[in-house]
C-alpha cells in the first residue's frame, strides 16, 4: 500500500480515547463531511457481511441509503441471499473504506426491517432505472437472456411510477459497536472503538493496530 493511501489525506490524527467525543455520532458526522469536502467517490459504498443460521458467511458491496451512529440503512429483496440471511440471523457488519482519505469505518449490530411506509419511501428515492431493475430482476436467480431482462427494465423505467415489490424492504443496522480506523505511513494505524451498552450509553477505547 502506498504512502498516499496511508496518510496523504491531511486529516488530523484520531484522538486518544480520553479525548474522543462521548458519542460516536459527532466523529462520524465529521468524517462524512470530510469525505464530501475531499470528493470521495462513492462515499456511501459499503461491504455488508451477513451469515446464515448455520454460520456460513457472505458479503457484498452495496450503496447505503443512510450512514450514521443511530443506524445504517439499505434496501434489498427479502428473497436475496442477504435477505434470507437476515431473516434467519438478524445481525450484520458494515465496512466503509475511503481510499482517498485512508479512513475506514466498521459498524456491527442487529438489523431490523423497516415498515412498509418507510420501505416505500426508500424505494421511491431510487432512480427510475434502479427501481425498474429491481422489479424485473429475480435477484440471485440464474440468468437467461440479459437482453430480454434489459429490455423489460428499460420499458418499465419509461412508464408509470414504479411501485415497490412486495418482497423488497428497507433494513436498518442499529450499531452496537463502531470502529474508526485511520491509516498511517508508519503502519501504526490509529483505531478507536465505540461500544453501546444496554442503556444506550457509549464507551470508547483505543485499539492497537
Amino acid at each position: 500500500m502506498s504512502d498516499f493511501l496511508l496518510g496523504g489525506s491531511g486529516m488530523p490524527p484520531l484522538p486518544d480515547a480520553s479525548d474522543a467525543p462521548a458519542d460516536p455520532g459527532a466523529l462520524l458526522d465529521a468524517w462524512l463531511a470530510e469525505a464530501d469536502r475531499a470528493g470521495v467517490r462513492e462515499a456511501l459504498a459499503a461491504t455488508l457481511a451477513t451469515a446464515s443460521v448455520d454460520g456460513v458467511p457472505s458479503s457484498r458491496t452495496l450503496r447505503l441509503a443512510a450512514l450514521g451512529a443511530d443506524g445504517v440503512v439499505f434496501g434489498t429483496s427479502a428473497a436475496s441471499r442477504k435477505g434470507r440471511d437476515l431473516a434467519a440471523n438478524p445481525r450484520a457488519s458494515v465496512t466503509v473504506y475511503w481510499r482517498e482519505l485512508a479512513l475506514q469505518l466498521r459498524l456491527d449490530g442487529e438489523v431490523e426491517v423497516l415498515s412498509a411506509d418507510a420501505s416505500d419511501a426508500l424505494f421511491a428515492d431510487r432512480p427510475p432505472a434502479a427501481r425498474a431493475a429491481t422489479v424485473v430482476s429475480e435477484q440471485d436467480a440464474q440468468l437467461g437472456d440479459l437482453g430480454v431482462l434489459r429490455a423489460r427494465a428499460e420499458a418499465l423505467a419509461g412508464g408509470d411510477p414504479i411501485a415497490r415489490p412486495d418482497d423488497w424492504f428497507g433494513y436498518r443496522l442499529v450499531p452496537s459497536s463502531i470502529e474508526f480506523w485511520q491509516g498511517s505511513p508508519d503502519r501504526l494505524h490509529r483505531r478507536l472503538r465505540y461500544e453501546r451498552a444496554a442503556d444506550g450509553m457509549w464507551s470508547v477505547h483505543g485499539l492497537q493496530p
